[in-house]
């Protein structure tokens, strides 16, 4: 390969690098826009946490007082142990009612349902004494209208502004009682082409729990009080119209707000999802396709003027507390009402979601989520995910993260901000989802590749090393043609060795698998030192003089010094290299146990390990080679020199070792002859 070939290979690694990360980017962002636009369940949860706690982070802003609140009048514990236990004589609550409106409420939501006949009349209790004891009760002096504590609530009824409640079911078993009077909402259709009488995608009732004909007759409206939480049991949206046999029946708090403000008939106003808004008396109520209104709720259950029935039935209520005002008529003793859960309390009875809705139209400060909503945030998805995609291909991970979590931050402030601000609620889950995402994958895309351009730049640093050993090896070579053979087998048999003594518990913290390799690629190094010595002594055929001998023992010396040098010159010792390792070898392989040998005639352990092992390999290959000045040793021969040898010349725990694997050694011999 010519240089600038491989200039050219060098600068397409990295562009290869981020054009990967950028597809990968555009998959996970293309993958959550996706999601985006399907939503699964598991993710309108989250949506639905997000929305809760923005709500309740708006809560101090968006609560307080005026005088258009509903008033709420809860037959409470304190209402109970006055007048008794539930239900109460439908005289009683005649009496209740006619108080309110004679204390000058607006209109009057009755959260309860007369579907039978009140037992407790007097008319009902002489009948039921008849059948059941044979005694005909005397009831004479008793007026007519107060016998049937049903006709009395019904006259009652008749006098005022009072919508009742019923209950819609949609079970096919459980049809409507053929005399029911609901109340259908008389509606105009207007805002386009895509509404067409009854609007596609309401709920649709199979059937109905209504109200004794006398009582529905009497009350001049009425409503259901179905509300239906999201799947994950909170109650954040309440449906205003229901679809029951091909019409529209309006909710009771939608039906009490009309009664309270005289509006008779109600608009539909459609969009391109088609229902987007009921308009009643001139207010546009926004609703999503199924008629639910995004309910705000100000706070807890104590959010609205809560009055006892008890009070009321005292007259102990002063009357501008009732004045013009809608109010809301319920139970709230304890197992008398069914609590919901809300974004903003964990316990609210029926009453309280009625004058929340009514609240919400009286104020005008809806919450909503228009039509156009999904697609700006599956735009916003689209542009996160490509501003990401794009950061982490050109710039580093720490700046990146830097504006991932600034881009999730402004995300999250500008969709409270605009909850709070115009009432319009933009999940913030996905765009942040995608800049999370993106910087995750993309972020361990990098890391892979760059481990494997890494791994690619070790690989060849790995063979620089080895070709840097081999090159000083064959400096050597060319000193003494016979080392040639004996380098090679050095190198295989203190692997060996290193491997088998790294079993032992006593060496296993030092012959880890990194350190043997780097043993075995310096292993050549050991007699580089001779390329110091003379000639006339290197290649000498005959017994050296001691002069010789103290000049050939130099070569440990010089092959330290030459490493040295070299560490010197770059500036500091490059630890746990080829090179040191290398240097421990060249000066200490010629060291002996007991400590005869040289250069430091150190002893025993004082001897470092990589010398004890190398001092093995290098002897056996030495006896088992033929030299200029020697015939060679048969392998058994030299197994029996470094045996005997053994706590004198050798470690004892190596020549162990060496025992174990010597025909390992011999295998050696055949596969790297000289």
């Amino acid at each position: 390969m010519t240089l600038e070939a491989a200039r050219k290979a060098l600068l397409a690694k990295p562009r290869k690098m981020k054009r990967w990360v950028f597809l990968t980017g555009a998959g996970v962002t293309l993958l959550l826009s996706v999601l985006t636009i399907f939503k699964p369940t598991f993710f309108r949860f989250l949506d639905g946490k997000i929305y809760d706690t923005q709500v309740r982070a708006m809560l101090p802003a968006a609560d307080g007082s005026s005088v258009t609140d509903p008033v709420i009048v809860h037959i409470d514990e304190k209402s109970l142990a006055e007048f008794g236990q539930w239900p109460w004589p439908r005289y009683r609550l005649a009496l209740l009612i006619d108080r309110i409106r004679e204390l000058g409420a607006s209109a009057v939501g009755l959260d309860m349902l007369f579907p039978e006949p009140d037992r407790s009349s007097l008319s009902q209790v002489k009948h039921e004494i008849q059948r059941e004891f044979g005694i005909r009760a005397d009831m004479r002096g008793v007026p007519d209208h107060l016998a049937d504590n049903d006709r009395v609530l019904a006259d009652a009824l008749s006098r005022g502004p009072f919508s009742l409640g019923y209950y819609f079911v949609f079970t096919k078993e459980k049809g409507a009682t053929p005399d029911c009077l609901l109340r259908p909402a008389r509606v105009a259709i207007i805002g386009g082409k895509s509404l067409k009488g009854v609007p596609e995608g309401l709920f649709s009732a199979a059937g109905v729990t209504c109200n004794l004909s006398l009582l529905a007759k009497a009350a001049p409206a009425a409503g259901f009080f179905n509300v239906i939480p999201d799947p994950d049991g909170v109650l954040r949206r309440v449906p205003l119209l229901i679809e029951y046999n091909g019409r529209l029946y309006p909710s009771l708090s939608l039906a009490t707000y009309m009664q309270s403000r005289g509006i008779t008939q109600l608009a539909l106003k459609s969009g391109a999802g088609g229902l987007e808004a009921i308009v009643a008396g001139g207010t546009p109520i926004p609703v999503d396709s199924k008629a639910n209104l995004l309910v705000r709720f100000r706070g807890d259950r104590l959010s609205f003027p809560r009055i006892s029935a008890r009070d009321v039935l005292h007259g102990s209520v002063a009357r501008e507390i009732f004045r013009g005002r809608t109010v809301f008529l319920g139970t709230s003793a304890t197992g008398l009402d069914e609590y919901h859960t809300t974004p903003v309390a964990s316990a609210v009875p029926g009453v309280g979601i009625h004058a929340a809705v009514v609240d919400n139209i009286l104020r005008g400060d809806f919450l909503s989520r228009p039509d156009w909503v999904p697609g700006m945030e599956l735009v916003l998805v689209l542009l996160c995910g490509a501003i990401s995609a794009v950061l982490l291909c050109w710039t580093r991970s720490v700046v990146s993260l830097g504006v991932v979590l600034a881009s999730v931050l402004i995300l999250w402030l500008a969709s409270t901000f605009l909850l709070s601000a115009t009432g319009v609620f933009m999940s913030p889950l996905f765009p942040m989802l995608v800049l999370a995402c993106n910087f995750s994958f993309l972020t361990f895309h990098k890391y892979l590749q760059e481990e494997r351009l890494l791994r690619d730049r070790t690989n060849e640093l790995v063979m620089t090393q080895n070709f840097t050993i081999q090159c000083l090896a064959a400096l050597t070579e060319t000193r003494d043609s016979e080392t040639g053979g004996h380098i090679l087998r050095c190198q295989q048999y203190v692997k060996l060795l290193a491997t088998r003594l790294s079993r032992n518990p006593r060496f296993s913290s030092v012959l880890d698998e990194e350190t043997i390799e780097l043993l075995y690629r310096s292993a050549p190094l050991h007699d580089i030192g001779k390329v110091g010595i003379p000639d006339s002594i290197l290649l000498k055929p005959d017994s050296l003089t001691d002069d010789e001998y103290r000049e050939m023992k130099k070569h440990t010396l010089f092959g330290r010094e030459a490493i040295q040098k070299a560490e010197h010159r770059f500036g500091r010792e490059i630890k746990g290299s080829f090179l040191q390792f290398g240097k421990v070898i060249a000066y200490s392989h010629h060291e002996k146990w007991d400590g005869s040998g040289y250069p430091e005639g150190l002893t025993g352990d004082r001897i470092p390990l990589f010398g004890r092992i190398m001092a093995i390999a290098d002897v056996y290959d030495a006896l088992i080679s033929k030299r200029r000045y020697k015939p060679s040793f048969t392998h058994e021969e030299a197994v029996s020199f470094i045996v005997q040898s053994r706590g004198t010349h050798f470690d004892p725990e190596v020549v162990d070792v060496f025992c174990e694997i010597q025909e390992e050694f011999k295998r050696i011999v055949r596969e790297f002859p000289d």
